[in-house]
C-alpha cells in the first residue's frame, strides 16, 4: 500500500451526527485531489456515543484512533500528528464541510514554497453564503492584542491559520509542540501555533480558492456554558500576550495600561477581565516558561511580524480584544 502524503486529522467528540454530515464532503475533496494520496484519520476523543461503530459501518475507508483519555482538541490534534506519518496534516474540525477543490488548493503552496508553515482558506456557514472568516491580522495597541478581518480575497499572508481546518507541515508543527494545552478547553492555540512559526520565518498563508463551510460552536456549546466560554476566550488573550509578546514597549504597555482596564471594570461593575485575569494568573509558572524559550528561540521581533501581516490592509475591524 503506497504511503499517503497528507492525513486529514479529525477530532471527534460524541459527534456522531456530524460525521454522518460532513464526511461524505471531505471524502469527495479527497478524490477530487488526483496528484495526491490522502489519509483520513478521525481520533475520536473518548466520546459516550457511538461514533466508532458509524465510522466501522458506514465510512470503513476512514482511520479510526481512539485517544486513551479524554484529552480535548488541542491534546487529540496532537495525538493524530504523532500517530500520522505524513508530510503534511490537516487538523479540522468534526463539523467542517468541503469544496470539492478545497485540498487541491491548500496542497499546491507546499509544493512553490518550501517556507510554507501552514495554508487555510475562507469559511462560510452551512448556508453556504454567510461569510464567516478567513485572513485574519492583528495589532497591539494600549496593552491590547486585537484581531480583525481582512477582505475576504484579501491574499496576503494571515496572522493564524484557522484551527478548524488548515494543512501544516507535520515536522514544523510537531517542532513547535502543536496545539499548546496551555489554552485548554479551547480558543487562541492556533494564535499562538502560527504567531510563533511566522517568527520563526515561517509562511502562513490564506488561499481564498479554497472554501469550507463551518457549523459554528456546534460541539463547544454543549462542553462549556457560554459564559463560560467568555471568560475562557479572554483568559487566553492574556495568556498569549504574556507569552509571545517579547517586545520591551509593548511589554511596558500592557504593565500599564491592564491596571487602568480591571479598575474602570470595577468602576463599572463588570467582572468579566477581572475572573479572567485570576483565571490566567494560575497558569502564569507555565507561561513564563514558555516565554523564555520563545526569547531563545525566534528569528524575527513582534513589530517586524505584524507590519509584514497588516501591511496590505487598508482598514481594521476589530474582533476581539484582551479587555
Amino acid at each position: 500500500m503506497n504511503t499517503p502524503d497528507i492525513t486529514l486529522i479529525i477530532t471527534n467528540w460524541n459527534g456522531r451526527d456530524l460525521l454522518r454530515e460532513c464526511l461524505p464532503s471531505v471524502i469527495k475533496a479527497v478524490a477530487f485531489d488526483s496528484q495526491r494520496k490522502y489519509e483520513i484519520m478521525v481520533v475520536d476523543d473518548c466520546s459516550s456515543d457511538d461514533s466508532l461503530e458509524v465510522l466501522a459501518r458506514e465510512f470503513p475507508i476512514v482511520r479510526a484512533e481512539k485517544t486513551p483519555v479524554n484529552y480535548g482538541f488541542h491534546g487529540a490534534n496532537n495525538y493524530g500528528a504523532e500517530l500520522s506519518k505524513t508530510r503534511l496534516i490537516m487538523p479540522m474540525n468534526n463539523d467542517i464541510k468541503l469544496d470539492e477543490d478545497a485540498l487541491t488548493h491548500l496542497a499546491e503552496h507546499f509544493v512553490a514554497d518550501k517556507d510554507t508553515f501552514s495554508v487555510s482558506g475562507k469559511f462560510y456557514a452551512f448556508d453556504g453564503t454567510t461569510f464567516l472568516y478567513g485572513n485574519r491580522g492583528g495589532y497591539f495597541q494600549n496593552g491590547h492584542f486585537y484581531l480583525y478581518e481582512k477582505e475576504p480575497d484579501d491574499s496576503s499572508q494571515t496572522l493564524f491559520a484557522c484551527g478548524g481546518a488548515f494543512m501544516v507541515d507535520r515536522q514544523r508543527y510537531l517542532k513547535l509542540g502543536g496545539f499548546d494545552p496551555i489554552y485548554h478547553p479551547l480558543y487562541y492555540e492556533e494564535i499562538d501555533l502560527s504567531y510563533r512559526a511566522l517568527k520563526r520565518g515561517w509562511k502562513v498563508l490564506y488561499e481564498p480558492k479554497s472554501v469550507a463551510y463551518h457549523k459554528v460552536q456546534s460541539t463547544i456549546t454543549r462542553q462549556e456554558k457560554r459564559r463560560q466560554i467568555g471568560l475562557i476566550s479572554a483568559r487566553n488573550n492574556y495568556l498569549f500576550v504574556w507569552k509571545n509578546i517579547l517586545d520591551r514597549s509593548m511589554t511596558v504597555q500592557f504593565l500599564f495600561y491592564i491596571p487602568l482596564f480591571l479598575i474602570r471594570d470595577l468602576f463599572r461593575m463588570k467582572s468579566r477581565f477581572w475572573i479572567a485575569f485570576y483565571m490566567a494568573l494560575k497558569r502564569l509558572p507555565l507561561i513564563l516558561k514558555a516565554r523564555k524559550q520563545e526569547k531563545s528561540d525566534v528569528l524575527f521581533s513582534d513589530r517586524e511580524i505584524l507590519l509584514k501581516i497588516n501591511i496590505n490592509s487598508a482598514s481594521k475591524r476589530r474582533t476581539n480584544t484582551a479587555s
